[in-house]
């Protein structure tokens, strides 16, 4: 098992925290984690804890969106083709369905593409611009992909179709010569907001051609529950309009959902309100899973059915396929993992490059996670399709695997992605140079230390300052996402009462009561991966942990636990 560094956060200036103390009437808790998130004052704490969808940005702030504004009306006006052009994740899946079904509002002329991830790849393909001129399509959108798909934005000029991209990743050196670019980040973009999922944009998109119509609010809102799904499940920032969006995302993802997310969450979600992690955990792997071994339309028609019936084939179809998913990935992680314990080399390396023939394409990032989660290292996983070696990059903590894979640009046929996970391809014999040039980037960045992960929690605290009431101002810190986690605190002097168990497959998960003042009934304690814990605790001694406290819901009951993070 990994065993953590634990890192305190910066300790917050107490003059800020008194002050806001005394203007939010708030304890020494809430205001330090406030400040800790960049928050200082009444009228950001009123903005942090109240969002408003009034604050989003101007979409055509974006300096290209009037352009994109002006063609797609251009196009409704004179009943051109229209092509919805997405990837094959859950950012991609809930682009298309909310573009598609906005523009199916206006004009018959739209149909939707998705590339097959094992014969054409990431991103725009040469299939998918022969598809739209042999269909007469004019005008292609693609969402969550195309800002490196500079040789394919010019093919389809030459087509006669003009090109607009809504996208949330890094350019290459060259921006494409689309006829309108949506990327925030993009150099010299003037979009305040940098960090929109691919659905994000294209919802921004939406907003503009609401706003330029006359038409109201409603008429881009009901689609907040496809972004808030999209921006959960990219693991993309949850601050500024991103936090805005997740916010009402969920309240109409819980109250008046489409009628296939409904569907969905109802078969995997056995809660009345749903929270980010429920998105992430639940929602998005079962949308993920149809694209990661067959076709991602599945999830797309899920997502626009508007009747019970369709939606309830197509769930059930995503639930079939996730359950599939799980196995595989589950064999080729055990696969992966006796690749390292069968190589004597492994210790000395700062990187981990694996590569099969056998393995599935489509699950091989999830199995990227997981090596990270027992071999804390930048990692990419490799398999074989159609000719070539195709892979998935995730990263740890300080090291920029986007940056790295530019360094190794020369060994590789394309890549894409961002500071922590990226996809690539090459030709087979190029894999040993790349996997060279990998190791050398990794030793000239990382140090020993970056190798060992840190567990970060914002602030020590004492057990009888756990009460009902932290509890539901915590929950005011939702939705929980990067860059505002949920919050995590360093608890000294904790027992269990002398219910201490094992858990769960292996019994690799940890299960406590812990006597806690402030509560009649002992708190639940859960440790997941924290079984071998079991004998240090299961005799009543006092431990630290590493905690974040929740509520949990079970058959409508609601208790407050604390999820242990680590234990000493």
């Amino acid at each position: 098992m990994l065993n953590y560094r634990w890192q305190k956060k910066e300790i917050p200036d107490p003059v800020l925290i008194a002050r806001l103390q005394s203007e939010l009437k708030v304890n020494r808790i809430v205001a330090s984690l406030l400040v800790q998130r960049g928050i200082s004052d009444f009228e950001s704490a009123r903005d942090f804890f109240r969002p408003s969808l009034a604050a989003l940005h101007d979409p055509f702030l974006f300096r290209d969106m009037q352009k994109a504004v002006d063609r797609i009306q251009y196009a409704l006006d004179h009943n051109e083709k229209i092509l919805v052009y997405g990837d094959y994740d859950v950012d991609g899946t809930t682009s298309v369905a909310m573009m598609y079904d906005f523009l199916h509002r206006f004009t018959e002329k739209v149909e939707y593409y998705i590339p097959d991830r094992y014969l054409e790849g990431y991103g725009v393909s040469e299939k998918g611009i022969e598809h739209a001129a042999a269909g007469r399509f004019s005008l292609i959108i693609a969402l969550d992909c195309g800002i490196r798909s500079n040789r394919l934005v010019d093919l389809a000029k030459s087509h006669g179709i003009d090109f607009i991209i809504c996208d949330h990743h890094i350019p290459g050196k060259e921006v494409p010569k689309a006829l309108a670019v949506l990327d925030a980040k993009v150099p010299g973009e003037t979009y305040p907001f940098k960090e929109l999922s691919g659905c994000g944009v294209g919802f921004k998109l939406i907003q503009a051609i609401c706003l330029a119509k006359g038409l109201d609010e409603k008429s881009y809102a009901g689609y907040l529950d496809l972004v808030a799904v999209s921006t959960c499940s990219d693991i993309v920032s949850m601050t500024g309009e991103n936090r805005i969006l997740v916010y009402f995302g969920l309240k109409k993802l819980n109250e008046d959902p489409g009628a296939g997310l409904r569907v969905l969450k109802e078969s995997c979600v056995a809660k009345e309100q749903i929270r980010t992690s429920d998105v992430v955990f639940y929602i998005g792997p079962r949308i993920n899973a149809v694209g990661r071994l067959y076709d991602a339309k599945t999830a797309v028609k899920l997502l626009t059915a508007k009747s019970e019936t369709e939606a309830v084939k197509y769930s059930a179809m995503l639930n079939e396929t996730n359950a599939e998913r799980k196995e595989i990935d589950e064999g080729i992680t055990k696969e992966a993992l006796e690749m390292i314990r069968n190589d004597p080399e492994f210790g000395l390396k700062k990187s981990t490059v694996l590569f099969s023939k056998n393995w599935h394409k489509g699950v091989i990032g999830i199995v990227a996670s997981r090596m990270i989660e027992q071999h804390y290292r930048p990692t990419i996983i490799l398999a074989y399709s159609d000719g070539k070696i195709s892979g998935s990059a995730r990263s740890i903590r300080g090291f920029d695997i986007h940056e790295a894979l530019v360094r190794c640009e020369e060994h590789l046929l394309q890549f894409g992605g961002h500071r922590y996970a990226a996809g690539l391809s090459l030709v087979p014999e190029k894999l040993e140079d790349f996997k060279e040039a990998f190791e050398r980037v990794a030793r000239s960045e990382l140090s020993d230390e970056q190798l060992v992960p840190e567990m970060v929690y914002d602030l020590e605290i004492k057990p009888e300052e756990i009460t009902e009431s932290l509890v539901r101002l915590l929950q005011q810190f939702e939705p929980f996402g990067p860059d505002n986690m949920s919050p995590v605190f360093y608890l000294k002097h904790l027992r269990d009462t002398g219910m201490a168990r094992q858990m769960g497959e292996g019994y690799k998960h940890l299960s406590l009561n812990l006597s806690v003042p402030k509560f009649e009934y002992p708190l639940k304690g859960l440790g997941f991966n924290l079984g071998h814990k079991y004998d240090e605790v299961k005799g009543g001694g006092a431990f630290s942990a590493l905690v974040s406290i929740e509520e949990n819901e079970f058959r409508g009951q609601k208790t407050v636990q604390l999820n242990l993070k680590d234990m000493r």
